[in-house]
């Protein structure tokens, strides 16, 4: 660590050294999400000695739940042990994946240089600042380079560049012949439901999402992501709201069951219920801890469904009104647009971004726009959510969105969802569901434009 000149510390993070089921890159993931919490520790040092430098390596076990079970200094260079101290009480409130075989034994150093023109060494750094990693150097938009990985690999890649192409009748001869000779394959059922919404047969469409339900009927996370590919076909609403609700059945602790079930019952009309779901997530709230950020997402869902019923019916006013207040809750009344990314693993590491009209970028090392709009927490834990919520009327349209897959999980793929979310502060909401399938690491995913407000 160095911290002399009275500049904020820049925190590198050395090579860690791993034992166990988890992947170094998704250590080093989470690692990093959390590298404001070692600058603060470090700052306190600096308070005390303004020359303090060095490197301390933390040492800590992550159990079968993800949880860190034991975390201290494994060595320290440092002449202020109490920097030490505070970062592996840090290291203690993280949460990984849960491993796949056993418990996960991590050293992990952190090196703190002297920083250049930066807030003084009194000041916390803030969400926006600058994080530098020994594995690469990436920066802001101007700086910011793109992988040039296809989404997909294989059969899926082919067909999805036949669809692209306008070749759809080869695409949907050459996704028929997958599903028959892998019936099973959730990727072939996938392709041949793409294959017929761009055919324009619904119907046939929603056969093919639906056989995925089929196929998993325990799998809460495949009900999900069939159901938003069920929920934007003209046929497949009910269908979606049904496999929502068994979903949330089999795993209230995953925040997307509740979203996705309580936006659903939304689109359908069926506001009360809507609201009703919502709640019945926040009441979730002890699981949320692994979840950083739903708990916010969370409320504001329910003070815009709640603004929503009551525009819808305006005698429930005062029954709402009187519940949201045992919530804490106030209903929402100004206007919003929201951008909330899911994906449907715990090991999967996806990470979105958002760019605007001006040509800038939010994403997990800067997650504000000075256009206005904020990206409220980076998972790094599985499943999402992610939310980037533009509070009052959008100024930078259009905003160009995707997804980026981090780390490969144990599934060999990402599968997931876009809900774009405007709610006019009167208690009308519109939104579409973007759902989206990512076979390789560090791809993209392109998840399309808002050009302006939704129609």
């Amino acid at each position: 660590f160095g911290g002399r000149g009275g500049g904020v510390p820049t925190v590198r993070q050395a090579a860690a050294e791993v034992r166990g089921g988890l992947h170094p890159d998704i250590i080093r993931r989470i690692v990093r999400a959390h590298i404001n919490e070692v600058r603060y520790c470090y700052n306190q040092g600096l308070a005390r000695d303004p020359g303090l430098q060095g490197r301390v390596a933390i040492k800590y076990t992550i159990d079968l739940e993800g949880k860190v079970r034991e975390s201290a200094v494994h060595e320290s260079t440092l002449a202020d042990v109490e920097v030490g101290t505070c970062i592996a009480a840090a290291v203690l409130r993280w949460r990984f994946p849960r491993p796949e075989t056993g418990e996960v034994f991590v050293t992990y150093p952190f090196v703190l240089e002297p920083g250049e023109g930066e807030p003084g060494p009194m000041e916390r750094p803030s969400r926006r600042a600058r994080v530098e990693r020994d594995e690469d150097d990436e920066g802001d938009d101007e700086s910011f380079k793109r992988p040039r990985v296809s989404p997909y690999t294989g059969e899926m890649k082919d067909i999805m560049q036949l669809l692209a192409g306008g070749h759809t009748a080869a695409a949907l001869t050459k996704a028929r012949a997958w599903r028959a000779r892998d019936p099973g394959d959730v990727l072939a059922l996938l392709a041949l439901g793409e294959a017929f919404e761009v055919a324009k047969q619904p119907e046939e469409a929603a056969r093919a999402y639906g056989s995925i339900i089929d196929l998993f009927p325990s799998r809460a996370d495949l009900r999900r992501y069939a159901g938003v590919r069920l929920e934007r076909l003209p046929v497949g609403l009910e269908l979606a709201i049904d496999t929502y609700a068994k979903a949330v059945a089999q795993r209230p602790d995953h925040p997307a069951s509740h979203r996705l079930y309580a936006y659903a019952l939304a689109r359908a009309g069926r506001h009360a219920e809507a609201l009703a779901a919502m709640i019945a997530g926040l009441a979730k709230d002890p699981v949320w801890s692994r979840f950083p950020g739903v708990d916010r997402i969370f409320r504001e869902d329910i003070a815009i469904l709640a603004a929503v019923r009551i525009a819808a019916d305006p005698v429930a006013e005062k029954a709402v009104l009187a519940e949201l207040a045992t919530l804490g809750i106030a209903v929402a009344t100004d206007p919003s647009l929201r951008f909330v990314l899911h994906w449907e693993t715990d090991a999967n590491d996806v990470d979105f971004h958002i760019v605007d009209g001006r040509g800038k970028r939010a994403w997990y090392s800067e997650q504000e726009l000075a256009s206005g709009g904020e990206l409220f927490e980076d998972v790094t834990s599985g499943y999402g959510p992610e939310c980037f919520a533009i509070p009052g009327k959008p100024r930078a349209f259009p905003y160009t969105l995707s997804a980026h897959y981090y780390a490969r999980g144990p599934m060999g793929y990402g599968m997931g969802a876009l809900a774009v979310l405007q709610h006019d502060g009167k208690g009308a909401l519109r939104f579409e569901e973007r759902p989206f399938a990512i076979m390789q690491d560090d791809a993209f995913v392109e998840l399309g434009r808002v050009r302006g407000p939704l129609k």
